[in-house]
């Protein structure tokens, strides 16, 4: 109600399946805010960090996962997996962290290696800037954009490839 709440796109969600919902990421709330764009209970993987007291029943409660950014991630991978192979919608933010204002995006690996570890197709979702109070008098919304479904080759292999289809990813979000 306060941002002025538009959505484009959410047509183009699969309605069942494996699904990997990967958007831009600038706000604490993004997780909220795709959530309510995509017409699907998304599990999202969170920096491990924010599952520390008091906060971490909360993470839990609502279906988020740690990640281990320093160790590896292999427990969040294969958390991962398993969602997608339980045809569960997955949450990640390819660029591992909420982007600074002016910063250049810049994707990390793993949305693509589980995209093709899994076979699951990548949902590019884009969440807009949030107008300012005198931009909503004028009638400004905050836009979520979802694009098409867009699958990653599941033969793409070595970090030289992952690279390349995370970049792509990246691109089709911006």
């Amino acid at each position: 109600i306060f941002l002025g709440f538009e959505v484009h796109g959410t047509q183009r969600v699969p309605e069942k399946g494996p699904l990997i919902v990967a958007a831009n990421h600038r706000r604490f709330f993004d997780p909220v805010f795709v959530s309510m764009a995509v017409p699907r209970r998304v599990r999202w993987m969170a920096k491990k960090e924010l599952f520390r007291f008091p906060f971490a029943r909360f993470f839990y409660f609502l279906g988020t996962f740690p990640v281990d950014r320093k160790g590896g991630g292999r427990a969040a991978l294969r958390t991962a997996l398993n969602l997608l192979a339980e045809e569960r919608a997955l949450g990640i933010f390819p660029e591992g962290t909420r982007r600074k204002e002016g910063a250049s995006p810049e994707a990390k690996s793993g949305t693509a290696v589980i995209a093709a570890r899994s076979g699951a197709p990548v949902l590019p979702v884009f969440a807009g800037k949030i107008p300012g109070p005198a931009a909503r008098l004028r009638g400004e919304k905050f836009r979520v954009y979802v694009g098409n479904p867009m699958t990653i080759d599941n033969t793409v292999r070595g970090r030289e490839g992952h690279r390349r289809a995370a970049d792509e990813i990246l691109r089709v979000i911006y």
